[in-house]
């Protein structure tokens, strides 16, 4: 990938000199340069750069004041600062320079500096691709969740068409809901046993009801979401208690108290 970066000095000099350090790096590319910070100001809106190359003592506006005028107007700054003088280092930090570069500077020095740019806008682009997946999950639950409400969860064969998509290991996972055998309740997590295996999600169990068709699954327990489709046996018990028996599984799940009028009315249904 390639970074765009802008050159601002009001000294011609220094400005050729960066030029040409960053015409040995492939990965960037100078877009412009100005020399002062009104220039500066509509370079920077017009050309909305990756990495910005600045002088603080300048002309009518400094290096200060052209990051106080267009920072709210672009994408989060990458600033290398480079200057003649030295007190205005930690003001530099203070609105968050990526470096700050002392002239004379070595070319091995200017090197560090880019390489540390370089890391930044990589990590951006990071923090970025997680929030993409991020924003395009919720929107795929948003999606589904509306699929389900409207009952558009089976299709004229009569099996399930729809998935639920779930972040786990890093990852986004479609699972088919008709592989969904029962899901419980982990401490901060919940484990969706499939037909095929287990996957363990960062949710509450609520959270989890929420994203399923009711007329599928049930909850029965304060821990337990069960497929309904799944149930092989059900054995009463006093006090309207009852154990349920789901087919591929070896554990018999409790219906509590608290659920057990639900799951009364589906069973008269049956």
């Amino acid at each position: 990938m390639k970074y765009t970066a802008l050159i601002i000095d009001d000294e011609k000099e220094a400005r050729d000199g960066v030029k040409k350090l960053l015409e040995e790096i492939n990965d960037i590319e100078v877009t412009g340069t100005a020399k002062n910070g009104l220039e500066a100001i509509k370079l920077i809106d017009r050309k909305n750069p990756d990495i910005i190359f600045l002088d603080i003592q300048m002309p009518e506006v400094n290096g200060f004041e052209v990051l106080s005028s267009i920072n709210s107007r672009n994408k989060p700054l990458n600033v290398i600062f480079v200057t003649a003088y030295d007190e205005y280092a930690l003001k530099a930090f203070e609105v968050h320079a990526i470096d700050y570069l002392l002239k004379p500077f070595s070319d091995s020095r200017f090197l560090k500096a880019v390489e540390k740019v370089k890391n930044q806008l990589a990590l951006n682009e990071s923090l970025d691709q997680v929030m993409r997946v991020h924003l395009l999950l919720k929107d795929f639950e948003e999606k589904e969740a509306k699929k389900f409400n409207s009952g558009t969860i089976v299709n004229e064969s009569g099996r399930f068409k729809e998935k639920l998509a779930i972040k786990t290991s890093g990852k986004i996972v479609f699972i088919n809901l008709i592989e969904i055998l029962w899901i419980a309740a982990d401490s901060y997590y919940v484990m969706i046993h499939s037909k095929e295996k287990k996957y363990l999600v960062r949710s509450s169990l609520k959270e989890m009801a929420d994203k399923l068709p009711e007329e599928y699954f049930l909850r029965i327990h304060k821990s337990t979401i069960i497929n309904l489709k799944f149930i092989e046996e059900v054995e009463a018990y006093s006090h309207g208690e009852y154990v349920v028996k789901l087919k591929r599984v070896k554990e018999r799940l409790k219906v509590s108290r608290s659920y057990s009028k639900a799951f009364s009315r589906w069973l008269k249904k049956q």
